[in-house]
């Protein structure tokens, strides 16, 4: 197909098509880096997209405001009010963190200090930070910016199935301890996020969104955090309850190895498979063992090639991440992660113009080497 818009170049890769080029989107653009890039706070994300050559957008833009490197989907109590009036244009729909949390202050980096869902009487502070799901500010707010900044651009929503949420307010560590000494609790907490998600997926569906980006982190670059069994157990019952409610093409992000549960993981019903993080698969194998059931999207380093490297070092790996997995259709180019603010800007335009030049189809041609 010639000239396809970016919104179709996005979902034609979802659908594990071949569209006219290997599409672009990120599944972040941390405010810091948009401002270097625009070299200004005044743009839309139409504009970003239309500078970088991207395909899409659905995540926070600083719009005048000041660009930070804070981590807006990580929040504490307080959080409500923020959730229902967002005071920057943002595309999220995720929980707060129950725990108490940190920020390094030379940054401005939240994190998580210590996961509070810890014992069944803590059960109550779902309460207290949990938004209500079907308070009507945000889907209204969000609703106008979608009107006002979509064009023809993908706009999808960042969203959680629930796990992240439950590992992160409970502490990894009190998850393994847990699984043995009070498996019930870490099924409630599961439970009570996952139904949460739910719900505003009932109230995305209804929106203009083109589909969903759902951060559930799993694994690090050795394994998962869990077995496979403790995955089945304690994961995806709960994790059905979201997929279920979602009713548009989705991409489900980990970072990590996810191959001891990636069999099961799929069974989800999810469109595509973010980030493929290099230090942890193979983004060659995958594409051929899972390339017939899933769009695989991402797969350019962030640990070295687009924070340390050079532009050179970022054309070269565009051009073999391209090679390995685009042939056939179904690849969407991603940085393995998010582009962060500590990624070199010169490596971004590297990249942004190694997608122009590498991912024309058909890629078989000469000149696309």
């Amino acid at each position: 197909m010639k000239g396809m818009k970016p919104r179709d170049r996005i979902l034609t890769a979802l659908k594990r098509g071949v569209p006219d080029r290997v599409p672009w989107i990120e599944n972040d653009i941390e405010e810091g880096l948009q401002a270097r890039i625009m070299e200004t706070t005044e743009f839309t994300p139409g504009q970003l997209c239309d500078k970088l050559g991207m395909d899409g957008f659905g995540y926070h833009f600083p719009m005048g405001g000041q660009a930070t490197a804070g981590q807006a989907m990580q929040a504490a109590v307080g959080f409500k009010e923020s959730y229902y009036y967002p005071k920057k244009i943002t595309f999220d729909f995720v929980p707060p963190w129950i725990a108490e949390m940190g920020v390094i202050p030379e940054t401005g980096r939240t994190f998580v200090k210590r996961g509070l869902l810890t014992s069944n009487d803590s059960l109550k502070l779902f309460e207290e930070y949990l938004p209500d799901p079907d308070h009507p500010a945000r889907y209204e707010q969000v609703s106008k910016w979608i009107a006002q900044f979509k064009g023809d651009y993908a706009v999808f929503a960042r969203i959680r199935l629930g796990s992240a949420s439950m590992l992160e307010s409970m502490g990894i560590v009190e998850f393994a301890y847990n699984v043995y000494d009070n498996p019930g609790l870490i099924k409630e907490i599961h439970r009570r996020f996952s139904e949460w998600s739910a719900k505003v997926v009932e109230h995305l569906n209804r929106m203009d969104f083109d589909y969903y980006w759902v951060n559930d982190d799993h694994a690090d670059t050795k394994s998962t955090w869990m077995s496979r069994e403790q995955y089945q157990e304690f994961f995806l019952p709960y994790q059905k309850i979201v997929a279920q409610a979602i009713k548009k093409p989705w991409v489900f992000h980990s970072d990590g190895n996810l191959l001891p549960i990636l069999d099961d993981l799929l069974t989800l019903g999810m469109n595509g498979l973010h980030p493929i993080q290099p230090s942890a698969m193979d983004i060659k194998q995958i594409k051929e063992r899972y390339g017939n059931r899933v769009c695989i999207l991402g797969n350019i380093d962030l640990d070295y090639t687009l924070t340390l490297g050079t532009p050179d070092e970022v054309d070269k790996e565009v051009r073999e991440r391209i090679a390995a997995a685009g042939p056939g259709g179904g690849y969407i180019v991603t940085s393995a992660n998010s582009l962060t603010d500590y990624c070199k800007t010169e490596n971004v335009w590297a990249m942004a113009h190694a997608i122009k030049k590498y991912g024309k189809y058909p890629l078989d041609k000469g000149e696309n080497r």
